[in-house]
């Protein structure tokens, strides 16, 4: 297991890609934009990609441009984890023997397939707690600060190309990435599904009774699976959930956000994931099973 020794912190120039301009990428494409060479690798033509971040306090332009052939240093893979073997296969010109990726995404599997697809290739993991959304015009919203956390998760073990002191905003890493997707998909499979489900805001999820009753029961049955399966979680899973729907009332989760949208979500990567993994240690996992056939048929209701 890598861990701090794989990040420096001495400034130097290198060539970023990032690879997916929602809002994870914008958000990342903001914090790199003086520190680095950073291009848009986007689907929509091969002119540079240009939006404005919108804070409390200020409106910033940021302008990126599309990648033309640059060799790349480093590749942040931020589009939806179900995409991300398709975008890499479609960008793969961009990856060289020596380019490193690095997996800005919600969920567990998309990790281990990449791993899978590219074992010469130094793999980084992250995960941001960082608040970002993107709206219909393509600006960004800054919602909150945040931390994101870094951490190697495959492949040799060379240091990133990126130092972490090239980027805007609060970043560490840390010895054990692998604990830190989990601690997050354990709590997106809580609160996401749910909210597909009841069709209601984060905070809903506290004042509903049936959806509170219900969340009482799912925050049971991923521990339990989590637990049998020999892993364990940073913190207890119930009084986290009701911290996150308390402090994120308002916020529409992205899975409810793409269901409303007509696109697909990321189910297959986080409830789908916990069903796997129940599956493969012979754990009962009812009430995930159910929420996750409860998303998949209503994305493909909304199709």
């Amino acid at each position: 297991m890598f861990g701090m020794d794989n990040f420096s912190s001495t400034p130097r120039s290198i060539n970023l890609g990032i690879l997916g301009m929602g809002a994870i990428g914008r958000l990342m494409a903001w914090h790199c934009q003086t520190a680095t060479h950073c291009y848009a690798l986007h689907n929509h033509s091969a002119e540079d990609c240009s939006f404005n971040v919108r804070s409390d306090k200020s409106v910033e332009q940021v302008t990126i441009p599309h990648w033309n052939g640059e060799p790349l240093d480093v590749l942040f893979v931020c589009v939806k984890a179900q995409q991300t073997l398709a975008a890499l296969e479609q960008w793969q010109a961009a990856i060289t023997d020596n380019t490193q990726i690095v997996l800005l995404q919600n969920g567990l599997g998309q990790q281990q397939e990449v791993a899978q697809h590219y074992p010469k290739h130094t793999i980084f993991a992250a995960s941001s707690t960082e608040g970002a959304n993107r709206t219909q015009s393509g600006d960004l919203n800054y919602a909150g600060k945040g931390e994101t956390l870094w951490g190697h998760f495959s492949g040799p073990g060379a240091s990133l190309h990126l130092p972490l002191s090239n980027l805007g905003g609060s970043h560490k890493a840390v010895h054990n990435i692998h604990q830190v997707l989990l601690d997050k998909l354990a709590i997106n499979a809580v609160i996401n599904p749910l909210t597909v489900k009841y069709d209601c805001p984060n905070g809903e999820l506290l004042t509903i009774p049936a959806a509170f009753q219900e969340l009482q029961q799912l925050v049971q049955e991923v521990e339990s699976v989590i637990t049998q399966a020999e892993q364990k979680l940073s913190y207890p899973l119930q009084q986290k959930a009701e911290q996150v729907c308390s402090t994120t009332a308002a916020n529409i989760s992205s899975m409810l956000q793409d269901i409303r949208a007509g696109r697909n979500t990321e189910i297959n990567y986080i409830t789908g994931y916990l069903c796997e993994m129940a599956k493969a240690h012979h754990i009962g996992h009812e009430l995930n099973h159910s929420l996750l056939n409860y998303v998949v048929n209503a994305q493909q209701a909304n199709h």
